[in-house]
C-alpha cells in the first residue's frame, strides 16, 4: 500500500513538474509553466516549432459579415499586463461599402487608440496612418504614393496634401521654345499684344487665372512658356534698340 501511494505521488509530481500532451508522436509540452508546440523545452511563455517547415500559427473563423461599415472577420491582440490602457491588435476585416478585404493595424496607449497601417487586399493600397491618412501606397494598375491625402489624381504617380519643402527639383521637359529666335517666326505687335490683353485679361499663349485655379499648373509647362515670353520681350527690347539708334541717327543728321 506504501509503495503504490509513493508511486501516484511521484506521477502527480511529475505531471506538475513536467506535462505533454500528444495529438500526434511528441506534439504538445508543458515546461515550467511555458507551452511547447513542436519543442520539447519552451523558452517562452508559447514557442512554437515545425522541425519539416515553417512554424504555422493559425487563426480561423467563420465570420458572417453584416450591413455594417467594417466587419472583423478574425482578429489577434496583445495587451500589457492585462490593462486595455496597453494593446496592439491585428484585424483581418471586410470593407462592407466597397466589400473589400482590408488588415488593420491598431496600437492603444492612455491617450487613445491609433490606427496605424492599413492593408486594402482588393484594391492593393497600403495606408500609414495618424489618426488621418498619412501616407497612401496605391498600386491598382499603377504605382502611386499619397501624403496627407488619399485623393491621387488619375496619372499622377505622387500626391501631397500640404507643402513641400526640398534643396533642389528637377523637370524633365521635351523640348524648349527657342524656335523664338528662328528667323520666321512670326512675333506680335504690341499693339497686337495690348488688344489681346484687354479682351482675355492675360498674355497670349498664357494660362488664365480660371484655368489654373480650376486644373492646376503643370511647372515643367509653365516655365517654358515664361521662358518663351522673356525670350519674346528680349527681341522687343532688341527691335526698340534698333529704332532708337536709327532715331538718333536722324537727329544727329539734322542738326549737323
Amino acid at each position: 500500500m506504501k509503495k503504490l501511494l509513493a508511486v501516484a505521488v511521484f506521477v502527480l509530481c511529475g505531471t506538475f513538474t513536467f506535462a505533454q500532451w500528444s495529438a500526434g508522436p511528441g506534439n504538445l509540452y508543458m515546461t515550467g509553466g511555458n507551452v511547447g508546440i513542436g519543442v520539447t523545452n519552451p523558452a517562452n511563455d508559447i514557442q512554437v516549432y515545425d522541425g519539416s517547415g515553417a512554424a504555422t500559427l493559425l487563426l480561423q473563423s467563420n465570420a458572417t459579415p453584416t450591413g455594417t461599415l467594417s466587419y472583423n472577420i478574425a482578429q489577434y491582440e496583445m495587451r500589457y499586463i492585462s490593462n486595455t490602457n496597453y494593446y496592439y491588435r491585428n484585424v483581418l476585416r471586410q470593407n462592407m461599402q466597397n466589400n473589400h478585404i482590408e488588415m488593420l493595424q491598431t496600437v492603444r496607449n492612455p491617450g487613445g487608440v491609433l490606427n496605424f497601417m492599413l492593408v486594402d487586399v482588393d484594391a492593393s493600397s497600403f495606408e500609414m496612418m495618424a489618426g488621418i491618412q498619412d501616407v497612401k501606397f496605391n498600386n491598382s494598375g499603377t504605382f502611386a504614393i499619397g501624403m496627407g491625402t488619399t485623393a491621387v489624381p488619375a496619372g499622377a504617380k505622387v500626391a501631397v496634401g500640404g507643402k513641400i519643402v526640398c534643396k533642389e527639383v528637377e523637370v524633365t521637359l521635351t523640348g524648349m521654345p527657342d524656335y523664338v529666335f528662328n528667323k520666321d517666326y512670326k512675333l506680335r505687335s504690341l499693339y497686337d499684344v495690348e488688344n489681346f490683353i484687354n479682351s482675355n485679361k492675360h498674355l497670349p499663349g498664357v494660362p488664365s487665372e480660371k484655368e489654373v485655379v480650376g486644373k492646376g499648373l503643370n511647372l515643367g509647362d509653365m516655365n517654358s512658356i515664361l521662358l518663351q515670353k522673356v525670350e519674346e520681350l528680349t527681341l522687343y527690347m532688341i527691335n526698340l534698340q534698333k529704332e532708337n539708334d536709327a532715331l538718333k541717327a536722324r537727329v544727329s543728321n539734322l542738326e549737323k
